[in-house]
């Protein structure tokens, strides 16, 4: 099943396979594409492929057949090539990737070093570096925070942190992987509702891998599903049926939970609020 298209395309996937050594099959053989300004979720289980995909497409896990295009700027097995991509290329990891002795503003900065050579990066950023990392700190709700060290701050303060880190980079497109996952469920929705909210503002194209159904049927404008290491579903979250649920889920979850699982989980543990929320 797949929407149809109107925007237009920014990365296409072609014939794309993952087999990790001991023959472990991450990835079967994958053909898809990514529409520019698009919010797309990529949805399943742990194991079913997300985060194996979304990390091929800028080539942090390398195709071990098929490929890569992008629409500016070609092949990405061309090293020339995926340098410039990935210099437009940001990434939100899921457990920050901050480090966590230096300040949220020189973390922010870290984004800009993709436009300076190495011998060049060894020195004080120039000013409009410094004025673009302190403007994204602002974007996210942490100009206040920018001279507090990392370590200091709480989970989603310090994703806040990781997006704008992204943002100063002033990228094209976005890939997030499991952004939320280590976060509550208050503070998860709050970190994509301010994901999806500058994606649309920037018109950056976004691609995030998820496993919470609840979050990806409020956020993405379209869903890719995984299970067995191969796409099962690809369309607008209105067209996500039982039917659909279950070859996405291999019957391990129920049709339609109310809320994610994470949610559940939290919900038996912890009663009250947690520290983790995001101050106004």
């Amino acid at each position: 099943m797949t929407p149809s298209r109107s925007r237009q395309t920014m990365l296409t996937v072609e014939q794309l396979g993952v087999t990790y050594p001991g023959g472990v099959e991450a990835l079967r053989s994958t053909s898809v594409s990514f529409q520019r300004g698009e919010f797309t979720v990529l949805l399943g289980l742990s194991g079913a492929g997300k985060s194996t995909l979304l990390r091929t497409l800028n080539h942090l896990v390398v195709p071990s057949q098929g490929r890569v295009v992008s629409a500016e700027f070609g092949p990405l097995n061309d090293r020339a090539n995926l340098r410039q991509h990935r210099r437009k290329t940001a990434m939100v990891f899921q457990h920050h990737q901050l480090i966590l002795r230096h300040s949220a503003l020189h973390n922010v900065l870290t984004g800009r070093l993709g436009y300076h050579n190495t011998f060049r990066s060894f020195f004080p950023l120039p000013r409009e570096d410094l004025q673009l990392a302190l403007h994204c700190l602002e974007r996210v709700g942490l100009a206040d925070k920018a001279l507090m060290r990392v370590d200091q701050l709480s989970g989603g303060q310090q994703q806040r942190v990781g997006i704008a880190r992204a943002l100063a980079q002033q990228p094209d497109l976005i890939l997030a992987d499991e952004p939320v996952a280590s976060l509550d469920p208050a503070t998860s929705e709050k970190v994509l509702s301010l994901l999806k909210r500058i994606c649309n503002e920037d018109g950056i194209t976004a691609v995030i891998s998820l496993h919470q159904l609840e979050y990806a049927q409020r956020f993405a404008d379209r869903i890719i599903g995984l299970a067995n290491a191969h796409i099962v579903f690809d369309a607008t979250p209105d067209a996500l049926d039982d039917d659909q649920l279950a070859r996405i889920y291999n019957g391990h979850r129920q049709s339609r939970p109310s809320q994610p699982q994470k949610t559940q989980a939290h919900n038996r543990l912890h009663n009250a609020p947690t520290e983790l929320e995001i101050a106004p």
